[in-house]
């Protein structure tokens, strides 16, 4: 069956919310396969700017139940029962190193061919096991963040805070997480904040935002953007990352795995998604693409009527995987190669506030 119901022609119901087109948008009946409860739900997809958007937002708190993968149970570091003698005394130093390679990452500048952290660019190019968990798009970054320990960071859509906890893992202690799926307001003992709220109602001014793979989840992307910009301090970054309508979604369709309905409920893309960030004020730094094989293993999966929590599905038991090794390794060439070329299905932007 086409995933395909049909043309919108020039209908006022079949407007896109985004650019407001009405000519030549189609729709797509997609189903739910996270879960697996099969669910059907309509996308538009708009004829000018390509954006995927669900047409009628569902009753959505089914759907992220408490087994949720965002919302499993994270431990603190700073409550993990007490090591060894030589344990001990070795933290500090491995502390030290983390944060001297985080230094360098967050705040490289080159100037007369010296950096600002000789000691940090010596560790994190030479020691893999000191920044083993630091994010990549962080690391592999080459704009100056202007990060330090005492930065103010903040996580949009934290779940119950692993993004933040890695931060604190490298020596950041002003670490905020907003979730308005969390069941409470969390504070840990390292310090990490996690608040039960809607993004619009934060208050004050962080140095840097991160929203991974959750803009793609709130229902005015818009006005996201917008609050996102007045909770930025100048000079500094929001990086988004999320997944974008491209090679896996032509070959997929309904089937591509990142729509994920009804959770998905705008996917953008990168071109749609750049002129949204700049109508909210953001210049838009760089924009890199890291899409890997679960673009294919998953979509795949789905074509074969497997939901992604199955007992047969490679996210629950890779040793049960319906997927050789030989084609595990080809799906993730095959996703180094999309990324190359600017088709991966997922993207991070760097947006600046100036």
């Amino acid at each position: 069956m086409s995933s395909t119901e049909g043309d919108c022609g020039s209908g006022g119901e079949c407007g896109c919310q985004i650019c407001g087109n009405q000519s030549d948008n189609k729709l797509h009946k997609a189903r739910e396969m996270f879960l697996g409860t099969r669910d059907t739900f309509t996308y538009l997809q708009c004829g000018s700017c390509d954006t995927l958007q669900i047409t009628e937002v569902p009753d959505l708190r089914p759907y992220y139940p408490k087994a949720y993968y965002a919302f499993l149970p994270d431990r603190d570091p700073e409550e993990a029962k007490p090591a060894g003698l030589k344990k001990r005394f070795a933290r500090p130093i491995g502390a030290s190193m983390r944060r001297k390679a985080a230094a360098y990452y967050c705040d490289r500048r080159e100037r007369f061919g010296e950096y600002r952290h000789p000691i940090g660019r010596y560790i994190a190019k030479n020691t893999k096991r000191v920044v083993r968990g630091f994010p990549d798009y962080l690391k592999d970054t080459s704009l100056c963040l202007h990060l330090n320990i005492k930065s103010s960071i903040l996580d949009v859509g934290s779940g119950t805070g692993a993004t933040l906890f890695s931060l604190g893992y490298f020596g950041f202690r002003n670490l905020t997480g907003i979730d308005p799926y969390l069941e409470s307001n969390i504070t840990y003992r390292s310090g990490v904040r996690l608040l039960k709220a809607e993004l619009s109602t934060l208050q004050g001014e962080f140095d840097l935002i991160l929203a991974n793979h959750s803009l793609e989840h709130v229902l005015d992307p818009r006005r996201a953007l917008e609050d996102l910009y007045r909770l930025l301090k100048r000079g500094r970054y929001a990086i988004i990352r999320m997944p974008v309508v491209a090679s896996a979604w032509r070959t997929y369709q309904t089937n591509w795995v990142q729509l994920d309905p009804p959770r998905h409920l705008f996917i953008f893309t990168v071109n749609g998604f750049t002129g949204l960030c700049e109508g909210a004020g953001f210049a838009v730094a760089d924009v890199t693409y890291d899409s890997t094989s679960f673009q294919f293993w998953g979509s795949e999966q789905y074509a074969r009527d497997i939901p992604l929590v199955d007992e047969r599905s490679y996210f629950v038991h890779p040793e049960k995987s319906i997927f050789s090794a030989k084609q595990l390794e080809t799906f993730g060439k095959q996703a180094e190669e999309l990324n190359a070329r600017g088709e991966g299905d997922q993207a991070i932007f760097y947006l600046r506030k100036d």
